[in-house]
């Protein structure tokens, strides 16, 4: 593996590290607040995190060839599509989401965090 997909690949590994920190630390804020509310924010969190953990995996920590990478972030990028309606889905029919505010401003905070904790790693 190049040294650029071995530091982004260390990147990515931290970023999850420090997100899942994230989502502990608001979590157990809010469930100090009204426990039911937690649970909400968290599954929004989940919607946009789990399908990131499985594109991260997809693209680093699978055997491929440095020229199936490509590929493989395109088909990366489906999975985790697809991964975030499921996600979706199940939050709300399996465990009926009652305050959507708290469950969307879960999901934003997790995308966000997405994009932003990487992007603040590779400037350090």
């Amino acid at each position: 593996m190049s040294r650029v997909l071995t530091q982004a690949k260390h990147c990515y590994q931290k970023s999850i590290w420090i997100e899942m920190g994230i989502l502990l630390i608001i979590g157990a804020l809010i469930s100090l607040w009204q426990w039911k509310s937690a649970v909400d924010f968290c599954l929004g969190f989940f919607c946009a995190f789990l399908p990131f953990c499985a594109f991260v995996y997809l693209i680093f920590y699978r055997k491929q060839h440095l020229s199936t990478k490509l590929t493989a972030l395109y088909r990366g990028e489906a999975v985790k599509f697809a991964l975030t309606i499921l996600c979706f889905i199940a939050a709300f029919k399996g465990f009926h989401v009652s305050e959507f505010i708290l469950f969307f401003a879960g999901f934003f905070v997790a995308l966000v965090l997405n994009n932003v904790v990487p992007f603040l790693l590779n400037r350090s």
